[in-house]
């Protein structure tokens, strides 16, 4: 055993901080955190004298064993203690102005603002302040009462915040060293909510550093780790939130503004004393979860602000993460973080946390419900797996019946396992796979399942290869594995028979990353001679084409197809893959298939998150583009096809390219998909639906053709196929939530029982998804039922001011509770919630005025504030602008909007004329406050001012009239 003196633990030279684990190019972290507080050279700070009382009104300052004021921390404004609220008998942390501070007025105002600022956020991931209080003030000599603003002038001032058992995130850094990347990850993701909940206040941190991120302890007295499952209750909160840090009294007005902050850990912009908003705060954050990481901050630059500020525009020590075994998604977010400009951090502290769950979605290979904490994401995971193996008993009955003789040159490629040691490298398996099958259905001989049919037999769960050949009716499954290491990939592949389990053919390839990016094409020209399959010279030609010579660019290009074949859909991953093809582009702009994927990618966009004439513009050109660069690209003549479908519902124009498309990527599905899609909108039912139904014989397991199959059935008002495809969709994606409300909806539609859709939303976690759909639906059914502390319920679970994407346009809440008082009587309430979300909804048209869903959602705005020509005014409008000879699938919709616009301004006879013609017209039927089903007209409150026209009460006591088509 060593002497005593020997093997002490190092400490830092400047401060004498021990320095356990934390040492190297980072520095002292104390030094870090103590740094830039005070410029040029002030004096330290001074914590209250020590001879002053201890009582600061009902708040006794504690002490610890050696008699010394229980400190719990310090910075610029002031010192925090812990303490006792003597009334009580509780715990309080008690901050107290600092003495440098405490003789300015000013210094004592602007203390008693921030702490009021601080006191209105009120977040699970915030610690709460909760008083605000003076001492040593003079009595006013007429007994008049002071308000807080005299009191805070006249004597020294303090509040009180939540006292949290457990640590800091720098004290935990301390003792343990730098963290996992999912453990940072998920103290990330809690203080991004904090930020997001302060973005909404309008406040700014300005002081986000380890110090001020506190770890609660799982147990009272037991050290604070990540909790295994706290039931949804924060672990991470964020304290001394919205402190602005008071520069002292500048005696000469030429000096030059100082930064106040920490500097080891504050943005670009905050250092230069310029303006701040939450993407200073986003900043911060980064350089806290690098340093969580790595030990070290990107930037350890101590002394001289304007120095520090310029070394933020140098490339960030990238190395430190890698060394550390940081995957590269969390890399890449972190890079982005720390941009030294704000326009290239997440725009907001939402979109932060957004990105943050997917990524840490991705490094755990959870499957989580959106907005959940990947800790219970894999909880729900588990109660889920009983549901998901009744519901493929019942799937497997159909298709054994459906598909009993498999083709025997038929295969799916089921997801490769990754073998790497860094879990990152997943994505790269999922492209590998994902680039196989992109060549693979360009072989006509063959039958080729779809990457979504395959995509729920995980590759970490075992596998039963007669049940998933019967399941997806095909004679052989392609089981791969690949194992990244530094600029080496290896992968093995194995064809398996799915009638005896017997190994047909594998094989093992190693290969440099950039040898990889033509290892697919080889492999696919491999598989279709072990399946004795016969390729054309053009066919052969299409499979071994090199898509690009760049590696890095290959590598983008994989990273993109992971977020655009997301099961979500969400508008967040198609962001995130165009981003990602435009990078590979600028690497490579003669990849071709880039173009493709980024094209389509923008065409969505344009779509589902709002016409923009910049995305169309945009998305034209990378069609045109990547047609130039490969004429017989398949991809390429698909996505301009998408492009005139999504964009300008151009059907002429769009069916001979998905034809093309279809001629060119035989085994590929999506082209005759789109087909039937066009059939669907031009008003041909029964060829649309002989279209899905061809494509899912094709392509069995697509959860995709199976919800449009359940989604042409409702629209024709057919509740058993609506019924019977929903349940099949629902056994295809039990991880779904969406599918679950869709099967309890046909209840609703077909007899008007909502016990199943309140059954559902039951089971469900109150908050689902970060863009609003699974809230809007709660919400609705809640108002259908009229049960308005439910509907109220699902908006305040909803955490975010505005539902971002319900059906491709944004939903103020403010919205939703105007619907609730109006429907509830409370006229003027209804008013004041109308009149806040008008503005929102005015500026949507303002910004797309061509779009119909806009105009729509405002014309009804308008009526249920009483605004008769302006209501009727946009209704027509969107009539106008999607008319349903020009659109059988949407045109409805605008229709039944216009008839419920008409109901609420007093229009009896037209709203009735339209309800009447609508009743037997296909369309009409959705997840919205108009849907046109006989029941929704007999139970939603927003008909109510028809219910005593007698001719009204005739349509709901009749039978539902046939739908003719």
């Amino acid at each position: 055993m060593p002497a005593r003196g020997e093997n002490k633990t190092p400490v830092c030279e400047q401060c004498g901080a021990p320095l356990p684990t934390l040492t190297g190019e980072g520095g002292c972290l104390n030094c870090l955190l103590t740094a830039g507080m005070e410029p040029d050279g002030a004096e330290e700070i001074s914590p209250p004298e020590e001879s002053a009382t201890r009582f600061y009104q009902h708040y006794e300052i504690l002490t610890r064993p050696d008699g010394t004021r229980w400190e719990l921390g310090r910075g610029a404004m002031g010192v925090t203690y812990k303490a006792r609220d003597v009334n009580l008998d509780t715990f309080v942390a008690l901050k107290i102005i600092n003495a440098r501070f405490s003789a300015r007025p000013d210094a004592r105002r602007r203390f008693l603002q921030e702490a009021q600022a601080a006191a209105r956020l009120r977040h699970p991931n915030v610690a709460s302040v909760f008083h605000f209080g003076t001492i040593n003030t003079l009595p006013d000599p007429a007994g008049a009462v002071s308000t807080p603003e005299e009191n805070a002038d006249a004597g020294d001032c303090f509040y009180a915040m939540e006292f949290i058992e457990g640590e800091t995130l720098e004290a935990r850094l301390r003792r343990s060293g730098p963290l996992p990347p999912v453990l940072a990850l998920e103290i990330g993701l809690e203080v991004a909510r904090a930020l997001a909940a302060a973005e909404k206040r309008g406040l700014v941190h300005r002081d986000l550093k380890p110090s001020n991120i506190m770890l609660a302890a799982e147990d009272e007295g037991a050290p604070p780790n990540v909790p295994s499952d706290r039931g949804g209750e924060a672990w991470v909160k964020v304290i001394d939130f919205g402190l602005a840090k008071l520069a002292p009294e500048e005696k000469d007005s030429s000096r030059p503004r100082h930064f106040f902050g920490t500097l080891a850990f504050a943005s670009p912009e905050q250092i230069h004393a310029r303006t701040v908003d939450s993407r200073s705060d986003i900043y911060s954050l980064g350089a806290t979860l690098w340093y969580a990481c790595t030990g070290k901050v990107p930037f350890p630059q101590k002394t001289e602000s304007d120095q520090a500020a310029a070394e933020r525009s140098a490339p960030l020590p990238v190395a430190q993460l890698t060394e550390r075994g940081v995957p590269a998604p969390m890399v890449a977010l972190l890079r982005s973080m720390l941009s030294s400009n704000p326009r290239g951090r997440p725009r907001s502290a939402v979109e932060l946390g957004q990105a943050l769950q997917r990524c840490l979605d991705f490094l755990t290979g959870v499957e989580p419900r959106r907005g959940l904490p990947a800790r219970r994401a894999r909880k729900w995971a588990l109660a889920g797996g009983l549901a998901l193996a009744v519901s493929v008993v019942g799937l497997a009955v159909f298709l054994v019946l459906a598909l009993s003789s498999p083709n025997e040159k038929s295969i799916a490629v089921l997801p490769f396992r990754n073998l790497s040691s860094d879990p990152a490298n997943a994505f790269f398996a999922e492209g590998v796979q994902d680039d196989l099958l992109s060549r693979l259905v360009k072989i006509h001989d063959l039958k080729v399942i779809s990457r979504l049919a395959t995509a729920r037999y995980r590759a970490d769960a075992p596998r039963d290869v007669p049940e998933i050949g019967r399941e997806l009716g095909v004679r052989h499954l392609l089981e791969g594995s690949l194992r990244r290491s530094g600029d080496h990939v290896y992968v093995h592949v194995a064809l398996i028979d799915t009638v005896n389990g017997n190994e047909v053919w594998s094989e093992g390839y190693d290969r440099k990353v950039a040898d990889a990016i033509n290892l697919q094409g080889e492999l696919a020209t491999d598989i279709a001679e072990a399946l004795d399959a016969e390729l054309s010279p053009q066919e052969s030609k299409r499979v071994l084409a090199t898509t690009t010579r760049n590696p890095d660019a290959f590598v983008l290009y994989l990273r993109g197809r992971k977020f655009e074949n997301s099961l979500t859909f969400a508008i967040s991953d198609y962001e995130a893959a165009n981003l990602l093809y435009n990078q590979a582009i600028t690497l490579d702009p003669g990849f071709a298939m880039a173009h493709a994927r980024l094209a389509s990618t923008l065409g969505f966009l344009y779509r589902y998150r709002g016409p923009s004439a910049d995305l169309k513009k945009r998305a034209y050109a990378e069609a045109r583009e990547a047609l130039r660069l490969a004429p017989d690209l398949g991809e390429a003549h698909l996505a301009s096809g998408l492009c005139f479908y999504r964009i300008d519902r151009d059907f002429d124009q769009a069916l001979p390219e998905l034809e093309k498309a279809r001629r060119l990527l035989p085994n590929d599905t999506e082209a005759e998909c789109f087909i039937a899609y066009i059939h669907r909108r031009r008003g041909d039912w029964r060829e649309a639906r002989a279209g899905l139904e061809r494509s899912l014989t094709r392509d069995p397991g697509n959860v995709t053709y199976q919800e449009e199959l359940y989604t042409t059935a409702y629209l024709l008002r057919d509740w058993p196929g609506a019924e019977r495809n929903a349940i099949r969709a629902e056994a295809l994606g039990p991880q779904q939530p969406l599918l679950k409300v869709q099967r309890a909806l046909v209840d609703l539609w077909k007899g008007g029982d909502l016990v199943p859709l309140q059954k559902v939303f039951a089971a469900m976690p109150a908050y689902g998804d970060a863009e609003g759909i699974l809230a809007w639906q709660r919400w609705d059914a809640a108002m259908v039922a009229r049960d308005f502390t439910a509907a109220q319920a699902a908006i305040d679970s909803f955490p975010f001011d505005t539902l971002s994407s319900v059906y491709s346009a944004p939903v103020p809440k403010s919205y939703l509770e105007g619907c609730i008082a109006l429907a509830e009587g409370d006229t003027a309430g209804a008013k004041e919630k109308f009149e806040s979300a008008r503005p929102a909804y005015e500026a949507e048209v303002l910004a797309h005025p061509g779009d119909a869903l806009r105009h729509a959602r405002l014309g009804l705005l308008y009526a249920y504030m009483g605004r008769k020509a302006d209501a009727i005014r946009e209704g027509t409008r969107a009539v106008e602008l999607l008319p349903v000879d020009k659109d059988a699938f949407d045109g409805p919709e605008e229709l039944s909007n216009l008839a419920l616009i008409h109901a609420r301004v007093g229009d009896a006879d037209q709203a009735i004329s339209i309800v009447e013609s609508l009743l037997r017209m296909p369309g009409g039927v959705f997840f919205y406050e108009a849907s046109m089903s006989l029941w929704e007209l007999r139970l939603r409150w927003q008909w109510d001012p028809l219910r005593s026209d007698p001719r009204f009460q005739k349509i709901l006591a009749a039978p539902e009239p046939a739908t003719v088509f």
